[in-house]
């Protein structure tokens, strides 16, 4: 069942609970309260009538009787055996014997007020004869009993028709308005429905035109936003399947290239080393391609616990020392400043910031360069400092570079080779200890990258 089906029988079961609970309202209403006096007031005319009629000459009481019974009242009138009627006749004449004895006695009847309460049908509706006033009158100079109450139907019958007509169009009006308003609530969620289903095709170009300042239209707002992330994330996403498979695409067929040539007769022991080399090199691409991305899938799921004290500047002296041979490589220079410095954190997400920050100034630094690379520490901050003298990066590189799957152009980083998720991990890996990472680059002017984290006392 639709919601808007839905909201419509709801809609309708309200308003009909709702009026059987108004309905038992006014009954008690009318038995609690209005009953008595209504009595009172019945009563006040009856007493009236009865002194009227008591003044009147014989000859004159018939008539009498028939003008009020046609002013709007049920007359019921018998001096215990005989009965005349007036007006609107009862539709129950039912009544004790020695109710009219009483009446006929000089008591008053008080039968509104006494009428049984009814659930259903109230008593000022209720046409019967218990239901009426009883009064003494002596006509002739013979007792009677009088009872009296208002002909409802003859007095309202007008009444019933417009109130009846009124209830009928106020219930289909709002019937009619509901409808609309249902349409109107739920045409903008049927809208966000099916632009949700098209993204699990991932379709993002369904129109969505919902302009509104309620619930819905913040929803909208919010959809449109979080779908304009998905979209990009996808793409993104795409993106890194398509150069991650390149990474491992390459060198596999290079290993497999030079494993051929390896199986070819009459190859030089020169060549061998020769190709040998090229694969090693190769599989060591491939290894640090997948130890990126199983660092980078570790920090998805990583909590800060079991946390412990690291040195920093130890970590630091012990990774430019596993990397020296890279720096010795390509003639770079290094100049390295590091004050003793303690954070609380995972010592080996700390050690890959470090591994790939100085890997990616050793990989884009000119040959013959240089690396500078410092830790200084405030009262309550940690400052680790990488800056290379190399190609650098762009305005638009720089604010991208730490976006997980993105990749500088490789034309002008002259087909240096790397998945793009270095800075990306670091970043996550900083952010995870409470810290934050700079970037600050120009083509031809280097590259500094500043890591801030929260200082700890050393052990």
């Amino acid at each position: 069942m639709s919601l808007y089906v839905k909201f419509i029988w709801f809609t309708f079961l309200t308003m009909l609970i709702s009026s059987a609970i108004s309905f038992f309202a006014m009954n008690t209403l009318y038995h609690q309260f209005l009953k008595e006096d209504n009595n009172d007031k019945n009563l006040a005319i009856a007493e009236s009538f009865a002194d009227h009629l008591n003044s009147l000459p014989p000859n004159q009481v018939e008539s009498t009787l028939e003008v009020l019974g046609d002013a709007g009242y049920q007359l019921y009138l018998t001096d215990g055996s005989a009965i005349s009627r007036f007006g609107g006749e009862f539709r129950d004449e039912t009544i004790a014997q020695q109710d009219v004895q009483h009446v006929l006695g000089g008591d008053i009847f008080n039968g509104i007020r006494d009428f049984p309460r009814q659930t259903f049908v109230t008593g000022f509706f209720a046409n019967e004869l218990q239901n009426s006033i009883g009064v003494p009158v002596t006509l002739g100079g013979e007792p009677y009993a009088l009872f009296l109450r208002p002909d409802i139907e003859l007095l309202f019958q007008e009444l019933h028709l417009l109130f009846g007509g009124l209830a009928v169009g106020i219930v289909l009006l709002s019937f009619l308005g509901m409808l609309l308003v249902a349409r109107l609530l739920i045409q903008p969620i049927t809208k966000l429905t099916e632009a949700t289903e098209k993204m699990a095709t991932e379709t993002f170009d369904v129109p969505l035109a919902i302009d509104r300042r309620d619930e819905i239209g913040r929803l909208a707002d919010q959809f449109l936003l979080m779908r304009s992330r998905i979209e990009q994330s996808t793409v993104k996403r795409k993106e890194f399947v398509h150069n991650v498979s390149h990474d491992i695409q390459s060198p596999l067929h290079t290993i497999q290239s030079y494993l051929g040539l390896l199986e070819k007769p009459g190859i030089s022991d020169s060549d061998k080393q020769h190709y040998a080399d090229i694969i090693r090199e190769e599989t060591a691409r491939l290894s640090l391609l997948t130890t990126q991305l199983l660092t980078l899938a570790s920090v998805d799921k990583e909590t800060p616990e079991a946390l412990e004290t690291v040195a920093l500047h130890e970590q630091l002296h012990a990774t430019l020392s596993h990397l020296r041979y890279a720096f010795d490589d390509k003639e770079l220079a290094l100049s390295a400043q590091l004050t003793p410095a303690y954070t609380l954190g995972n010592a080996v997400l700390l050690q890959t910031v470090w591994e790939n920050l100085l890997t990616n100034a050793v990989k884009y630094s000119e040959q013959g360069g240089s690396v500078d690379v410092s830790l200084t520490q405030s009262e309550n901050h940690i400052y680790v400092t990488v800056r290379d003298y190399g190609i650098g990066m762009t305005e638009d590189e720089t604010k991208h570079a730490f976006e997980r799957f993105y990749r500088a152009d490789q034309a002008r980083t002259r087909g240096q080779k790397g998945s793009g998720l270095g800075l990306s991990i670091a970043k996550e890996i900083i952010e995870l200890h409470g810290g934050r990472i700079e970037l600050d680059s120009a083509p031809g002017a280097g590259t500094t990258v500043t890591v801030i984290l929260p200082a700890s006392s050393s052990v």
